[in-house]
C-alpha cells in the first residue's frame, strides 16, 4: 500500500526528538515500511524517517520561516497532504482530528486518530462527520462518548530493543515525565518520604518544577536527574525499583508505563484513565483507587518479578504489532470503499 502518515508539526519526525507524537509516527513509519508498505511522512524539516518525506514547513513551532501561529502549521500541512491525495491508496493523520472536514475533499480514504483525550469539541467534530474512521489508543479514551464508536482501538507501541530488562535495580524509585500538577510529582516525592524510599525526579526543568518541586530536591533522598533521552532514559528507567505514576487527572494512555515494564520496572500507579489497560495488577505493577492508598501500592509493586514484567509488556506493546493493527484496520477500509 501507498500510505501517507501527517504528523503534528510540533518537533521533527525522528526516532528521538521533542515530541511523543512525532517519535511515534517515526515508530510506525519504520514498522511499515519493514512490513514492505511505501510510506510517505507529511511534517517539518529536519525529519528522519523511513519512506520519503514532504516538508510543508522549514521546522517545528517557532522555527524561523514558520508560521507564528503553530495551528496555521499544522493546517497547511494536512492541506498539503489532502492536495496530494491522489499518489496514495490512504491517509492516516495524527493531526488531532482537524482532517475529518478535508475527507470529502481527498481522493484517497483517510483515517484519524487523536493522542489526547478528546473534549466535547473533538466529539462535536466527529458526530458532524459520522461516516469517517478515527481509531482510539486505549479503550478510556472515547469513553466519555459512548454514541461516538472508534473503528478499532490500537495501543501505542515501543521498540522493545530500546529497553534493557535489569534483574538488579538500583536503590531508587522514579517519577519520570513532565512537571505538571496533573502528573502528581508532589505526590511522588510525599510517597517517597513516608516510605523512606530514595526518590530520583527525571523531566525537562520548567516554572511549575522551579516554584514548587526545587526547593524539595535535597539531592540525598530527593534527587532531580534532569531531562533524560536515549541510553540515557534506558539506564534510569531500569535501574529504578518502581516507577511512580501518582496522576491526578485521566489521560488516553501513558507510554513511560509501557517503557518502564519493558526494563522489568514495575509501576505504582493511580488507577485513571487508560492506566488498567496498561498495567496488569500484582504482575507488571500494582494501582491504588486513590491517593490514600498510593504508598501501600508502592510497596506492593516492588514486590513484582522483573522478568515477568518485562515479558508481559513485550508481547503486548511492541512497535510491530501496532504496525501490523494498522495495517489490518488500512486493509480493511480499502476493501469497504471498493
Amino acid at each position: 500500500m501507498r500510505i501517507a502518515q501527517v504528523s503534528t508539526l510540533s518537533a521533527p519526525v525522528r526516532r528521538e526528538t521533542g515530541g511523543s507524537v512525532e517519535s511515534l509516527i517515526w515508530r510506525l513509519t519504520r514498522e511499515l515500511t519493514r512490513l514492505g508498505h511505501e510510506i510517505t511522512v507529511f511534517g517539518c524539516a529536519g525529519s528522519e524517517c523511513d519512506g520519503n518525506l514532504i516538508a510543508t514547513q522549514p521546522g517545528p513551532y517557532g522555527a524561523k520561516g514558520t508560521f507564528d501561529d503553530w495551528q496555521l502549521c499544522e493546517w497547511v500541512n494536512l492541506a498539503r497532504a489532502v492536495e496530494r491525495s491522489g499518489d496514495f491508496d490512504l491517509i492516516h493523520t495524527h493531526a488531532y482530528l482537524w482532517g475529518l472536514p478535508l475527507e470529502p475533499m481527498s481522493r484517497a480514504p483517510m483515517i484519524h486518530t487523536l493522542h489526547i483525550v478528546p473534549d466535547e469539541n473533538n466529539a462535536m467534530l466527529w458526530r458532524q462527520h459520522p461516516r469517517t474512521s478515527v481509531t482510539a489508543i486505549s479503550q478510556h479514551q472515547w469513553s466519555e462518548f459512548p454514541d461516538l464508536k472508534p473503528a478499532a482501538i490500537i495501543p501505542h507501541g515501543v521498540d522493545v530493543s530500546d529497553f534493557t530488562l535489569r534483574e538488579q535495580p538500583d536503590d531508587y524509585v522514579l517519577y519520570l515525565g513532565r512537571f505538571v500538577s496533573g502528573k502528581g510529582p508532589l505526590h511522588a516525592i510525599n510517597a517517597a518520604r513516608t516510605l523512606g524510599l530514595r526518590l530520583v525526579l527525571a523531566g525537562p526543568e520548567n516554572a511549575y518544577f522551579r516554584e514548587h518541586i526545587r526547593p524539595l530536591v535535597d539531592g540525598k533522598q530527593i534527587e532531580y536527574a534532569g531531562y533524560v533521552s536515549g541510553a540515557a532514559r534506558d539506564r534510569l528507567l531500569g535501574g529504578a525499583r518502581a516507577l511512580l505514576y501518582p496522576i491526578q487527572h485521566p489521560e488516553a494512555f501513558g507510554l513511560v508505563l509501557v517503557e518502564a515494564m519493558l526494563c522489568g520496572t514495575p509501576v505504582a500507579a493511580v488507577r485513571l484513565g487508560a492506566v488498567a489497560e496498561i498495567v496488569e495488577e500484582g504482575v507488571t505493577g500494582c494501582m491504588a483507587d486513590g491517593m490514600g492508598e498510593f504508598s501501600k501500592v508502592v510497596l506492593r509493586a516492588l514486590e513484582c518479578d522483573r522478568r515477568q514484567v518485562r515479558q508481559w509488556a513485550e508481547q503486548r506493546f511492541s512497535a510491530e504489532q501496532m504496525a501490523r493493527a494498522y495495517v489490518r484496520l488500512y486493509e480493511r477500509i480499502l476493501s469497504t470503499r471498493a
